[in-house]
């Protein structure tokens, strides 16, 4: 008895050890029974939207994960590296994305080759929206309007879908058995997902989209439409959203301290198949701070005036300006 008793023991412990981590974790719940998202969360990590130059594969071992990772990294500090920002340095990122334990290629994980799928006119749209175009070509700079909307602080990374960056974009994630509420500290945003609520007949078009959502399961699925029309710029790679746009969202709570985070893009105007991104967010302590993006905000203003001086310049004949 003793030695059944022993090899029932072992067959127990070799069974819990092969099982995954998170599913030896008791998941945090709310009151009401649902995974408790609550917290304080980010992702850190290099990998852009589409895939990297080099990789063939969306999931590398840690050897080319570490290579491609320096190359992005080097990159991102060279002399020619434009629009570079400071946060970026501070937060001194220096690896891929991991997501389940693997190290990743792309955010997005179908369609399989990593790729945005733009339809030809979704290419002329991020074409003409593009604002590294526009500023190659001086496009732009007549005022305001034509900058992007990160720049002119009206929305940032907490836009429908969540986007990544390489800094510490803290999250905060407050839920309620009615509502799930997730500010993003990079630029401010606050989001409202209203759980089992009915669509307004006639919603207004925003740069966030109206969001209602439900439980499916463990998994809290957001559903977002009326978007506004805009370029969302993405890690690396910018895409488009607009008023045919629908977004979904799942968050999977797979530990206690890591939310699986899924969105897929649907427009058949923009993209010729519905395409769909992965990442993690880890949970993180300490609270984010509040984004005064206007606070002491010179960059527009002076863009505004360096194309001015510029359009000046063009007017001003060649012979007066040598005088």
């Amino acid at each position: 008895m003793l030695r059944y008793r022993c090899a029932s023991l072992g067959a127990l412990v070799l069974f819990l050890a092969a099982l995954p981590a998170s599913a030896q974790q008791a998941l945090p719940r709310t009151a009401d029974g649902h995974p408790d998202l609550g917290g304080m969360w980010w992702t850190r990590g290099l990998t852009p939207m589409e895939r990297l130059p080099g990789a063939t594969k969306l999931v590398v071992d840690d050897a080319e994960a570490t290579a491609l990772a320096n190359a992005v990294y080097a990159r991102m500090r060279t002399p020619e590296a434009a629009f570079g920002d400071p946060d970026n340095d501070n937060a001194d990122v220096r690896t891929l994305n991991r997501v389940g334990g693997q190290w990743r290629t792309s955010l997005i994980i179908d369609p399989p080759d990593g790729r945005l799928p733009f339809t030809p006119k979704g290419r002329e749209m991020i074409t003409a929206a593009s604002r590294f175009k526009a500023l190659a070509e001086g496009i732009g700079g007549d005022g305001p309007e034509g900058r992007a909307v990160f720049e002119r602080c009206l929305a940032g990374s907490g836009r429908s879908p969540l986007v990544t960056i390489p800094a510490n974009n803290i999250r905060q994630i407050v839920q309620t058995p009615e509502d799930v509420a997730v500010y993003s500290e990079e630029g401010g945003d606050l989001r409202i997902f209203r759980i089992g609520a009915a669509r307004p007949a006639s919603p207004n078009a925003s740069w966030w989209g109206d969001t209602t959502a439900h439980w499916e399961g463990e998994v809290l699925v957001a559903e977002t439409t009326h978007l506004r029309e805009q370029m969302v710029a993405g890690p690396t790679n910018n895409f488009l959203v607009g008023p045919d746009t629908r977004v979904t969202e799942r968050f999977s709570l797979v530990s206690p301290d890591e939310i699986d985070y899924q969105f897929r893009i649907d427009d058949p105007v923009i993209y010729s198949v519905a395409w769909t991104a992965e990442y993690n967010l880890n949970r993180v302590d300490g609270g984010g701070l509040e984004y005064g993006c206007h606070e002491g905000n010179y960059s527009l203003p002076s863009i505004l005036t360096a194309a001015r001086l510029a359009d000046s310049a063009r007017a001003t004949p060649a012979k007066a300006r040598r005088r």
